[in-house]
């Protein structure tokens, strides 16, 4: 669902795999030229002019939701109505109400559901996670994560009526990086300020987590300005840093030396950096269907709803509410 860029990368990613893995049946977009065009340029046998022609059809067995942020909840339900699957690009809603609504109906339904935060299915986290569990870093004290790019050029984020912000584009990733490295623990207190733009969207952030056993997370999101957009994990025997971009990682530095894990070249040029990177996440899914399964292990609901009581928690304290907030207790 939606013909965007993602969408794009999101094919030249899948076209990395076995071909007799994976059929993409149809594109819908609300403009039908733009769904045939993109059906053409990736060989794909149906074009829909609308979302709900693609939910209806009954050769689509998962749908991947790649709108823009406020149409998400309304297309996942469309799909989970109509008995389909679905990957939902990140992030899934625009807050925790929404989701957990979405995550309620896929379980009446006995459908798979799952946010599309690709960062965790990289292998390169999978190799990260076990050193820091294998304690060769000692305790980790302090994780620091940023994430920025001058965006003053993307409209959409500009926009409260379209989700717009640095948090739900960028501090997303930062926050599943905590989020992984802490074990999915919930911080004892979150302390967030921020910059917005005169349209009341959140333009740069700083967010402290502060955890139990000493340990805090530090995390600087912006739309404004060029960050090192890196990670780095201090514990009491050693740091490592997983090097720009770090939610689509290929490389990180850790007291043994540096690991490279490169990603499979595209068959055509990528919107974004490092989108081949996307078939893991795509490996999941096809994994996760196979065994009957409603969810991910390495991206379970409970893992989205935390995340997102974090980034309601964040938008209250500096400001920032979407018209999707009123009365749902934000």
């Amino acid at each position: 669902m939606g013909a965007s860029l993602i969408a794009h990368d999101f094919m030249v990613a899948l076209k990395t795999l076995p071909e007799n893995e994976h059929t993409v049946v149809a594109v819908s977009s609300r403009s039908l030229d733009r769904a045939t065009e993109f059906a053409e340029r990736h060989k794909i046998a149906k074009a829909y002019g609308s979302y709900e022609e693609l939910a209806k059809d009954e050769d689509v067995e998962v749908v991947y939701v790649t709108t823009i942020h406020p149409q998400h909840a309304s297309l996942c339900k469309l799909a989970l109505s109509h008995g389909k699957h679905v990957l939902c690009e990140k992030p899934f809603t625009l807050n925790l109400k929404d989701t957990k609504e979405l995550f309620d109906l896929a379980k009446i339904k006995g459908l798979f559901i799952m946010e599309a935060l690709w960062t965790r299915f990289f292998p390169l986290y999978a190799e990260v996670k076990n050193l820091v569990d294998s304690n060769v870093l000692g305790e980790i004290r302090v994780v620091m994560v940023s994430f920025g790019v001058n965006l003053d050029h993307v409209e959409r984020l500009q926009d409260p009526a379209l989700g717009g912000g640095a948090l739900l584009d960028l501090g997303i990733y930062c926050l599943t990086i905590v989020d992984m490295i802490f074990g999915g623990q919930e911080p004892v207190r979150i302390s967030a300020a921020g910059q917005k733009t005169p349209a009341g969207v959140d333009s740069t952030v700083t967010i402290t987590m502060l955890y139990t056993e000493n340990r805090t997370a530090s995390v600087t999101i912006s739309m404004a300005a060029q960050l090192p957009n890196e990670a780095v994990f201090a514990g009491s025997k050693g740091s490592l840093t997983i090097h720009a971009p770090f939610h689509c990682a290929t490389k990180f530095t850790s007291p043994a030396g540096t690991k490279e894990y490169p990603l499979p070249k595209p068959s055509m040029p990528l919107k974004f950096v490092n989108s081949t990177g996307m078939r893991y996440e795509i490996e999941a899914v096809r994994k996760s269907l196979l065994s009957s399964e409603t969810q991910n292990s390495t991206m379970p609901w409970s893992t989205t709803e935390r995340i997102f009581g974090w980034m309601d928690e964040i938008r209250q304290q500096i400001g920032v509410v979407y018209k999707e907030d009123i009365h749902k207790d934000l």
